[in-house]
């Protein structure tokens, strides 16, 4: 492992989300107000039409993904833990 080459995890994520979003069309991300830390960002600026910002509302964040999911789309729900399940119970 180079560590020279080193990257935080949510950038990674944020630029394979974009990546994923270029070669699948039904994927959808929905952020709790948080783009800038998840780094969804980065999917927010290529697919603004399959981006929801969702607000500070992990529950209803997780219920829409949930309803999306049923009309095909892949969802991806991002928050951090410690509010995704506190906030969704």
């Amino acid at each position: 492992m180079n560590l020279e080459i080193t990257k935080a995890t949510r950038q990674s994520y944020g630029e394979k989300l974009a990546e994923l979003g270029e070669k699948n069309k039904d994927i959808v991300v929905l952020d709790a107000d948080l783009s800038g830390a998840t780094k969804t960002s980065i999917f927010a600026k290529k697919f603004p039409e399959r981006f929801f910002d969702m607000g500070i509302s992990e529950q209803d964040m997780m219920s829409t993904a949930a309803g999306l999911s049923t009309f095909g789309k892949i969802p991806f729900a991002s928050s951090f833990a410690m509010f995704a399940c506190r906030k969704s119970v």
